[in-house]
């Protein structure tokens, strides 16, 4: 696929005809300053003549071009960055729209779904989107090879407020940036390096991944906001860091207490 065929096609995924996108792409390559009519669209697209009209029209429709003159008309395209930012704007008018309409509905208690994730790249993109969107916190359990894979979002809220901490079942020489780390590096036995990679992930206390993250094309986790299993990842990650801290006297307080529901949380993390 050619740069313009991709274009065209990106351009068709937010509304655009095909007609209309090769159109606009036509009028974008104009370098006259003058526009180009509807015959000099037709011919330079292959867009029939018979419905360039019509297509130059719904451009027009659609803030994406602009006709001035007659005899012959001509037509400008929108600059790209107005054109985006109308079509942004017209979509999250859109939403509003569609969220105020349907939060009137009777509101009716359903179950959280699970999803099943299964294969590798499913399970680590699925990480990635959750640890971009986080707001309050991020909770890690992962190998070095999933961190590392996860570098680029991991820096992505390097700069956000939020709690963050990250078990590693092995040593890790370089923490990813503001997060209180324990890296289990007491035992890096051949057996240890034999284990099945495993992932465990807590965002803002209301979303979880738990599950595998082997290479394997039989790889499976689940990932949902069902609050049973939130709080099933987020006390297993509680247990691994507190008897780390047993084992090395390094205190967890700081990092388990906020970790833990309110009515949960303990004097003194140690005292589990």
């Amino acid at each position: 696929m050619t740069f313009e065929e991709t274009l065209a096609a990106q351009l068709m995924e937010v509304g655009l005809t095909r007609n209309e996108a090769l159109a606009y792409l036509t009028l974008l390559a104009d370098d006259t300053g003058q526009g180009l009519t509807g015959y000099e669209v037709a011919a330079r697209s292959g867009i029939p003549r018979s419905v360039v009209y019509t297509t130059l029209g719904k451009l027009e429709n659609q803030g994406a071009a602009f006709g001035w003159g007659d005899k012959p008309a001509r037509f400008v395209a929108t600059e790209p960055d107005a054109l985006i930012e109308a079509r942004r704007l017209e979509t999250r008018t859109r939403l509003d729209a569609l969220e105020a309409s349907l939060g009137k509905l009777p509101k009716r208690k359903r179950p959280e779904p699970v999803w099943i994730l299964s294969t590798y790249d499913e399970v680590m993109d699925r990480v990635e989107q959750l640890v971009r969107g986080a707001t309050e916190s991020v909770y890690l359990s992962l190998w070095p090879r999933e961190i590392e894979r996860l570098s680029p979002a991991l820096l992505a809220i390097a700069d956000r407020d939020l709690h963050r901490v990250l078990h590693c079942p092995t040593r890790l020489e370089a923490p990813p940036p503001g997060f209180s780390c324990w890296a289990d590096a007491r035992s890096e036995s051949d057996a240890k390096h034999r284990w099945s990679h495993k992932a465990i992930v807590v965002v803002d206390r209301t979303t979880a991944l738990i599950g595998g993250a082997e290479l394997s094309k039989d790889n499976q986790a689940v990932s949902t906001s069902n609050p049973s299993i939130v709080d099933v990842a987020t006390n297993h990650l509680i247990l691994d860091i507190t008897m780390m801290s047993r084992a090395t006297g390094r205190p967890c307080d700081d990092d388990v207490s906020p970790m833990m529901r309110p009515h949960l949380a303990p004097p003194s993390a140690l005292s589990l």
